[in-house]
């Protein structure tokens, strides 16, 4: 199961760069929607790990740098860290479908 959620954010994120996505100002197109889905990919794995982390070694992990790595510490930060993902590729995602 753990290498499966790896194995989509790598697509995701091999996708992305295959289509053409650059840093800069998100413009319309497929790149960058299919970057903004990585984005919420990621905040799905987050969201994931703080529910579910007993199911698997990947949202232990993610939890485990929510405990180690984060300032402040703690299991909350994967809501934080969902929370931010959602935000921020929820607006990439209305940028790159051209709504904004």
């Amino acid at each position: 199961m753990g290498l499966l959620l790896i194995a989509l954010l790598v697509g995701l994120l091999a996708a992305a760069f295959a289509l053409g996505l650059r840093p800069g100002p998100m413009r319309p197109g497929a790149a960058n929607v299919v970057g903004a889905l990585y984005l919420l990919a990621w905040g799905a794995m987050f969201l994931g790990a703080y529910f579910f982390s007993h199911k698997t070694f990947f949202f232990r992990a993610l939890l485990w740098v929510c405990d180690h790595l984060s300032y402040p510490r703690g299991k909350g930060m994967a809501l934080f860290y969902a929370a931010l993902a959602f935000i921020i590729g929820g607006i990439a995602l209305v940028s790159g479908l051209g709504l904004v």
